[in-house]
């Protein structure tokens, strides 16, 4: 089994590994993921495999920087106007926005959820790997996301290229998750972010 503690060194290897074409288990700010980069399409479908999940089930693209989201996203074909306050008050952190007409083939309608998430050094490894990190949570579909090493299936870490230890992570519960299609927001998930938070900010954006 392949695993690291944080250190330079195990940032280093880790990121090697990404760019190797390799998947690896990293923790974020909200809980432990396995992932692969944007351009590599058979590690994505490792996860898939390895995770048991169905392939209707999207994964999301973690990125280092807004500047990316026209990677994955249609700018030109999104009205991005009445999402940017959200994302500028939200990101980096636990918040997860689905978008439609995604560039990238990772679910079957076309959509992709995108964050920034608030973990420097994993924003470090995301940056060096190109900006954007497809993941999912490191558990087997239908149980319950990792706070902590311990609570990955031992099948799941076999099968990884790369482990990275950083010890359990104390909030553990998955992003808020939106989805902003045609000038609009839907809440699909809340994690400690409260929708009630997020659709009074965009209420109050839309009189303005």
């Amino acid at each position: 089994m392949n695993k690291h503690k944080v250190s330079e060194e195990s940032v280093l290897g880790i990121i090697n590994c990404l760019k190797k074409n390799g998947i690896a288990i990293f923790p974020t700010d909200t809980v432990y993921g396995i992932g692969a980069v944007y351009n590599n399409p058979e590690g994505i479908n490792r996860i898939f495999d390895i995770k048991h999940r169905d392939r209707s089930k999207p994964i999301i693209a973690l990125i280092s920087d807004i500047k990316y989201l026209g990677e994955l996203v249609d700018l030109e074909n999104e009205n991005l106007e009445n999402i940017l306050e959200i994302t500028g008050k939200y990101w980096p952190g636990e918040l997860t926005v689905v978008f439609d007409r995604s560039k990238y083939n990772v679910a079957k309608d076309n959509t992709i959820g995108v964050r920034i998430p608030g973990n420097k050094i994993l924003l470090e490894i995301i940056e060096s790997c190109g900006g954007i990190v497809f993941t999912t949570s490191a558990n087997i579909s239908g149980e319950k996301s990792p706070a902590k090493i311990e609570d990955i299936s031992y099948d799941i870490l076999e099968k990884t290229d790369y482990i990275l230890d950083g010890g359990p992570i104390l909030n553990g519960v998955p992003s808020t998750v939106i989805k902003y299609s045609g000038g609009e927001i839907s809440i699909l998930r809340e994690g400690n972010i409260k929708t009630e938070e997020i659709l009074k900010l965009f209420m109050k954006k839309g009189r303005g």
